[in-house]
């Protein structure tokens, strides 16, 4: 018996380290999306320029979205805005914001003095979307289809590398299957 207290810390600790390995092997990038190929989750916020006027799921049916969750304390949300400036422009897309867990005087003070690259953006002051979304972090970026479907996130800075090799292949399947082609 006294052998195997002796031995036990030492499985304990073999057993951490196996974890600890198969855990470092992973990609942060490529976390496991709850959510995907599901529609987006009911929900009603504020728009967070317009605070008359309300945001809801049925904002993302009719047409494709690229979702980006971000906050004004994010220093990474903030470096990738000059490439959204460059998104916002896109025709077959809309670009729109889910500020994330910030308080409206400072994301406007970050929109105000970067530039607003969204069409609209959803706040989410609690956090409360952004948790039905499975959002690990900012910034994350979710592809929508037209019918409201995720079809695809990213979690981390985008930009043109990440554009092209994730979502552009993608972004043009869900446009063919949109206009009745095959994929």
């Amino acid at each position: 018996m006294n052998r195997l207290k002796l031995f036990l810390p030492l499985f304990l600790v073999l057993l951490m380290g196996i974890a600890l390995y198969f855990g470092l092997k992973q990609d942060p990038h490529q976390l496991g999306l709850t959510q995907q190929d599901k529609p987006m989750p009911e929900f009603v916020a504020e728009d967070l320029l317009l605070r008359n006027k309300t945001f809801s799921q049925q904002d993302f049916i009719g047409h494709i979205t690229v979702l980006n969750v971000w906050a004004s304390w994010c220093p990474s949300c903030k470096s990738e805005f000059p490439f959204l400036q460059i998104l916002r422009e896109r025709p077959e897309f809309k670009l729109y914001g889910l500020n994330y867990r910030d308080n409206r005087p400072a994301a406007l003070e970050v929109l105000n003095k970067l530039g607003n690259p969204y069409l609209r953006s959803v706040y989410d002051p609690n956090g409360k979307l952004a948790l039905e979304l499975g959002v690990y972090g900012t910034p994350e970026t979710y592809l929508i289809d037209s019918q409201g479907i995720i079809r695809y996130r990213h979690s981390g800075e985008l930009n043109q590398e990440i554009w092209q090799k994730e979502f552009q292949p993608k972004i043009e399947i869900l446009q063919s299957m949109a206009s009745g082609g095959t994929s």
